[in-house]
């Protein structure tokens, strides 16, 4: 029973170790500090209105599935092949700011902006666009300015649609910061 124990143990402790060897292994491949699948991404001009839904959706950006994985972009029932990665925007020159798009089934569209450190590491993300077309009752988009992110939500469950403004600050390390309405 020791020996099974052992094992056990063993066994829970080597995929942790996989993993630090791994990222040790991908800063190493990096030393230039530049992801060069982000590179090619289009930067968007501040102030820049995203309101990615289906009815506007062009279907464009770049699908990089390795890409998802090593910065460990997970989201729960995602097929990481449909994630395209969209454009760019110019936060600050320590970290990238990405926009990519994903559906989440067949009736729910979201598009997220990633703040990723230059060794492939998200330091923070906030969705800047939904749409659900099972219903049609939620809707969100946002104004992207050069030092923050102004979110409007929409909720049409009731008569008279109600909105909800949330004003987004962006830290030196990335982080978006709640700063009210």
């Amino acid at each position: 029973m020791s020996c099974n124990q052992q094992n056990e143990k063993t066994n829970t402790n080597k995929p942790e170790q996989e993993e630090v060897v791994a990222e040790k292994q991908e800063e190493v491949k990096n030393t230039n500090n530049t992801i060069p699948e982000l590179e090619e991404l289009s930067l968007k001009e501040f102030p820049f209105v995203d309101s990615t839904n289906f009815d506007n959706d062009d279907n464009k950006g770049i699908k990089d599935a390795d890409l998802l994985k090593r910065i460990r972009f997970d989201v729960e029932d995602v097929n990481l092949k449909q994630v395209r990665l969209r454009y760019k925007l110019n936060y600050s020159p320590n970290y990238y700011s990405v926009v990519l798009t994903y559906p989440l089934g067949e009736h729910e569209l979201i598009t997220t902006l990633f703040n990723i450190n230059k060794r492939g590491k998200i330091l923070d993300f906030l969705d800047i666009a939904y749409d659900e077309i099972a219903e049609s009752a939620f809707r969100k988009e946002s104004l992207l300015k050069k030092n923050e992110v102004i979110l409007t939500d929409w909720n049409y469950m009731s008569e008279e649609p109600t909105k909800t403004v949330t004003r987004y600050s962006i830290n030196e390390q990335g982080k978006f910061e709640e700063v009210g309405e």
